[in-house]
């Protein structure tokens, strides 16, 4: 019996999505390329696989039995591949980065990268959550945290700060005091690490929450950072997200305070993952980025 590796592999992706879309979107193939392959299969086992009902695809009991071999078999051939230095698509770096971070700065600069690896075919897939990398075919993610990432290796990019920024536009290039501060509109995260700083920045101040003006809350710095620059508030920050936009005038820092943390940004991924040329050159790739700043 011949079975081509790609029918397993499309079979192993479309399993452990439960959907032949979203397998066919990791794939970046068609939803019809996922079914041809998994029909050839079934024609070849002599079996169903799959059975769809209500809108959603689930393993017949001999796709059960068989997904735990096939994802066992594709860890080998990573394993082997890896213990040499080598990927299974050495030609292909599938990144996973959150929100801002990809819209803010990679995808902005990319063509940095691919002009000096146009070998390389880059594909991002931005998530605000640690993706299960192997289940989603990932080479690297960056997050950013303490980098405690059970099972998976994580490198320090940058060491971090929290500083408040707003656009020029909002605020004039002179000092303003607390009290003037605290009338300008928030742009509030909700995550615990920029609460924190906020709650530092009001005991500075000898001031109190109610003294401030929150018109945007949310966990998602993207839509912050975009009203930020629109001059629509003033916000507390990652540094190493926006300090490009410091250095070129487009965001100024206010009052010049600035809060420690203990969360940065790092690379994440199997440990093996780094040996892959294309995972050291995109290493090389984003610290020499951030130096630039």
């Amino acid at each position: 019996m011949h079975i081509p590796l790609k029918s397993l592999r499309f079979f192993m992706l479309a399993a452990r999505h439960g959907s032949f879309k979203a397998a066919a979107e990791s794939l970046f193939v068609t939803q019809a390329a996922v079914s041809q392959q998994i029909r050839l299969l079934e024609e070849n086992v002599g079996c169903k696989l799959f059975v769809r009902h209500g809108g959603k695809t689930t393993l017949t009991a001999q796709g059960e039995q068989l997904l735990p071999h096939i994802e066992q078999a594709f860890s080998h051939i990573e394993l082997g591949l890896a213990s040499i230095g080598k990927s299974s698509n050495p030609n292909e770096l599938r990144i996973t980065a959150f929100h801002s971070l990809t819209s803010l700065l990679l995808i902005p600069n990319i063509e940095q990268f691919n002009a000096a690896h146009p070998d390389i075919h880059v594909q991002f897939s931005p998530s605000n959550k640690l993706d299960d990398i192997r289940a989603q075919q990932l080479d690297v993610a960056i997050r950013r945290g303490n980098g405690d990432y059970p099972g998976l290796e994580s490198k320090k990019l940058i060491d971090d700060e929290i500083v408040l920024v707003a656009s020029p536009t909002l605020v004039s290039k002179q000092s303003l005091t607390a009290a003037q501060l605290l009338t300008l509109p928030l742009l509030e995260d909700t995550s615990e690490e920029y609460q924190s700083s906020i709650d530092q920045f009001l005991a500075n101040c000898s001031a109190t929450r109610d003294q401030l003006n929150p018109i945007l809350r949310t966990s998602d710095s993207l839509p912050l950072i975009q009203y930020a620059l629109a001059g629509k508030g003033m916000m507390f920050v990652s540094r190493a997200l926006i300090n490009h936009l410091l250095v070129d005038g487009t965001l100024v820092e206010l009052l010049e305070h600035r809060f420690a943390t203990d969360r940065t940004l790092y690379l994440v991924a199997p440990s093996h993952h780094f040996s892959f040329a294309k995972v050291r050159h995109f290493e090389h790739w984003i610290r020499q980025l951030f130096l630039q700043d």
